[in-house]
């Protein structure tokens, strides 16, 4: 005779990840484009588990599907932005090297056109690198990756050393600058001064 096998009854938080996330609905990514979006437009203050879902009209249930915790998530926020920022600046600038003295405009269009690298993301998430000392060793951590990479860059315009470091440091606290004060220009006009900014920069009338 064969005995019925015993089933353990599943969790009631087993249950509700079942229910609430059904495949295709809503999912991680999209959790993390709204927190994105909520980081960006309101402070770390503004990424609740709670707010967001109501916000994208879902349940706590399909949150807890794709993470443990808000620091789970708030830690995959972090990585969406070294993905998403950092990473398209870091091939353009080792594109820019691999062209030689006129590649610097590629980094340039970058962050002129912003559609590769996005200025409010990185500016909230400075913003929360304040309030968190975890976030901020990150930050410094991009930061120093970001400077490393331009200062591989300048070198291709004969700078070496102290100087090709600081060149990069310039290059970079500017650009960071510009974004933190808020300066507001048109589209044309950046593109119209990005080679004096260039030159300026480089020392190479590129």
């Amino acid at each position: 005779m064969t005995m019925a096998r015993t089933r353990t009854p599943a969790s009631s938080e087993t249950l509700v990840r079942r229910r609430a996330s059904p495949e295709g609905v809503f999912g991680r990514q999209d959790w993390i484009k709204a927190s994105r979006k909520a980081l960006i437009k309101g402070g770390i203050d503004q990424v609740k588990i709670e707010r967001l879902a109501q916000q994208v009209k879902v349940t706590r249930g399909s949150f807890y599907w794709h993470f443990k915790s808000r620091a789970d998530m708030l830690d995959a926020l972090l990585d969406d932005w070294q993905a998403t920022n950092t990473g398209p600046l870091l091939r353009a600038i080792e594109a820019a090297v691999e062209a030689g003295p006129t590649g610097i405009h590629i980094v340039g269009r970058v962050w002129i056109e912003e559609r590769e690298f996005s200025p409010a993301y990185d500016t909230a998430v400075r913003d929360w690198a304040r309030k968190d000392p975890k976030v901020a060793a990150v930050v410094r951590a991009v930061d120093d990756k970001r400077i490393a990479a331009l200062t591989r860059l300048m070198q291709v315009y004969g700078h070496r050393g102290t100087e090709a470091l600081v060149r990069a440091r310039i290059m970079y606290f500017h650009q960071v600058g510009y974004y933190a004060l808020g300066i507001h220009e048109t589209l044309a006009e950046r593109l119209r001064l990005e080679p004096m900014y260039m030159k300026a920069l480089t020392g190479y009338d590129a």
